[in-house]
């Protein structure tokens, strides 16, 4: 399956570059997971067509609470723009 191309906006970029080197490192999976299937994230309702725009939550380690949250809009044949990351302090199901 071919990857869909992915691009930051600059509020994505801003907090990139205050992550550490560790939450950095978890973003990076995190993408490769948004570029291979973009829909693997959680839609959220009401975005409009021809964008849908999702959140994709991963724990920092295994056994952490602590989570990275990319929030991302994709749009077919276009692809996807992540909007931002932050900090998640809150149990990943």
């Amino acid at each position: 399956m071919n990857e869909v191309p992915l691009e930051e906006a600059e509020p994505a970029r801003k907090v990139f570059g205050d992550l550490t080197e560790g939450e950095r490192d978890v973003v990076r999976e995190a993408l490769a997971s948004i570029a291979r299937d973009p829909a693997v994230g959680r839609e959220i309702p009401g975005w409009r067509p021809p964008s849908v725009e999702y959140t994709y939550t991963t724990p920092l380690a295994r056994d952490s609470a602590e989570a990275i949250t990319v929030v991302y809009t994709h749009t077919a044949g276009m692809g996807v723009t992540v909007v931002y990351y932050f900090r998640d302090p809150q149990v990943v199901d």
